[in-house]
């Protein structure tokens, strides 16, 4: 389809790689070069750590500190692996059709709600509360699969692809993103920087401290030429440096983040999907997975949920020697009616997991009567948010070395800032997520749960108290850590 080729202007790239930005002709015209003839191996895709550590409401125990290993690929591959996501999302949709297994797999697709707009994970979880509803008497099983991307076969992969596009081996052009997407390359981001020069060590007030020595605004977008590349990056040439490239040393694993990444993970288990349709279809339940989430709700207790939980767990195995179900994130939650409302117990798994008050899934909580966020989901919130005011307090305090604590708190436009967050003025919410605030996803989540959800924007009702306080102790810490001005010595 000539669509496929074409990228709207919001999608252009414009981040630091090895290749500069492409226009939408290039593009265009790029993507139809590759079909004739792929030619080229595919940049390294960056790789880098992202840490944090989850906020802590009060009285809670500190929670482990968080990792996520992140990966982006150069501007051409990204628009080539875009480009191929189009035609296979397409042949992926017409089988899911053919087998009646569309409202399944839930994730990484455009699933249609009864308005005609886009269903997100708030309308998700709705699904999931009313078959709850629905069944009344019923348990739910929530299943995990453990570091799921990293594990997927190649080999499988692979078949699925062909048997997608019905062809017994796959076209020179579809192997070539199939090879850079299995047999993909990694850097490390902050060696790539250091070895080009824009990332070491300087002085700043008074000590040396490792970070960008020019602004990351100011770092060119294309990273270094194709020879600085092949010498520098890759380690080629007399006198190079060892290369900084990795190569997925495995016969599984792809990079999650990639663009055609979320309709891999989505198509190898399409069997997968089918045989549990059939069995929760079979018992009068209903069974959907969101990547690697794994539900059912099936009528029945304990029993029920023992024999759906061996059923998949002995399922996955066939999908994969390295797939595997994470028993420790493994939740069964029992529903009984009670008169008119439902009556909510959590069944545990192993001795050390600990009670909880409703069932969980997509972010939300459910214990047969009301539906909250996920204190999870509103710690994490509240992180972002003491992150940022870290971040605005360090740049407010940079650029006025003079001014005390309480004259920057004073001038500080917290309401601005709040807005980043929370409240914004719409008359109506968008169903293009992209553009919501914290605050319109809790009104939207209100919305759609309907009396159920009449808790929801109470739970981050201390909002302001709370960016003010974390605002003024950023800025507060920031003044006490500044070096003292140098004086001039008597003579």
């Amino acid at each position: 389809m000539d669509s496929d080729y074409d990228f709207p202007l919001g999608d252009q790239k414009h981040y630091p790689h090895f290749d500069a930005p492409i226009s939408r002709r290039k593009i265009r015209q790029m993507l139809r070069d590759f079909e004739a003839g792929p030619d080229r191996a595919f940049y390294p895709f960056f790789r880098y750590e992202q840490s944090w550590q989850p906020y802590r409401l009060d009285g809670e125990p500190k929670p482990e500190r968080k990792t996520r290993e992140i990966r982006y690929g150069a501007r051409r591959d990204a628009y080539i692996f875009a480009f191929y996501r189009r035609k296979l999302a397409r042949l992926y949709e017409a089988r899911l059709a053919e087998l009646g297994i569309a409202g399944c797999p839930i994730a990484y697709r455009q699933v249609r709600n009864g308005n005609g707009g886009g269903k997100c994970n708030i309308d998700f979880a709705k699904d999931a509360f009313d078959e709850i509803d629905r069944l009344g008497d019923c348990v739910a099983v929530a299943l995990d699969i453990r570091k799921y991307f990293e594990r997927l076969d190649h080999g499988r992969i692979k078949r699925v692809w062909c048997d997608l596009l019905g062809v017994e081996e796959l076209p020179d052009d579809h192997y070539a993103v199939y090879r850079n997407i299995t047999r993909y390359r990694t850097v490390d981001q902050r060696e790539v920087f250091r070895r080009l020069g824009f990332f070491g060590p300087k002085f700043v007030n008074g000590q040396w401290i490792e970070g960008f020595l020019r602004p990351y605004r100011d770092v060119p977008k294309k990273l270094c030429s194709r020879q600085e590349f092949e010498e520098k990056i890759c380690g080629k040439g007399p006198g190079a440096a060892p290369s900084l490239v990795v190569v997925n040393p495995n016969e599984y694993g792809i990079p999650q983040g990639a663009p055609i990444s979320d309709l891999i993970a989505n198509f190898y288990l399409m069997e997968f999907d089918t045989v549990m349709a059939a069995y929760a279809r079979e018992r009068r339940g209903t069974y959907m997975r969101y990547s690697d989430d794994i539900l059912m709700i099936l009528p029945g207790g304990r029993s029920e949920a023992d024999a759906a939980i061996a059923f998949a767990v002995d399922e996955m195995r066939r999908h994969g020697p390295k797939l595997e179900i994470k028993e420790q994130k493994t939740c069964v939650a029992l529903f009984r009616q009670a008169g008119d409302r439902l009556d909510f117990e959590h069944i545990p798994q192993n001795p050390d997991e600990p009670n909880k008050n409703g069932f969980e899934y997509l972010g939300f909580r459910y214990d047969g009567r009301r539906v909250y966020v996920r204190d999870s989901t509103i710690s994490g919130f509240y992180r972002k948010v003491a992150t940022a005011a870290n971040s605005e307090a360090a740049k407010l305090v940079a650029a006025n070395p003079t001014r005390g604590a309480a004259e920057l708190i004073g001038a500080f436009d917290f309401s601005l800032f709040s807005q980043r967050f929370a409240r914004v003025k719409r008359t109506k919410l968008t169903d293009d997520y992209r553009s919501w605030t914290f605050y319109t996803y809790l009104k939207r989540a209100s919305r759609t749960f309907g009396l159920k959800g009449d808790r929801i924007l109470r739970q981050a009702s201390g909002f302001p108290e709370f960016v003010r306080s974390r605002v003024e102790e950023a800025i507060t810490s920031r003044v006490a850590k500044r070096p003292e001005p140098k004086t001039e010595k008597a003579v």
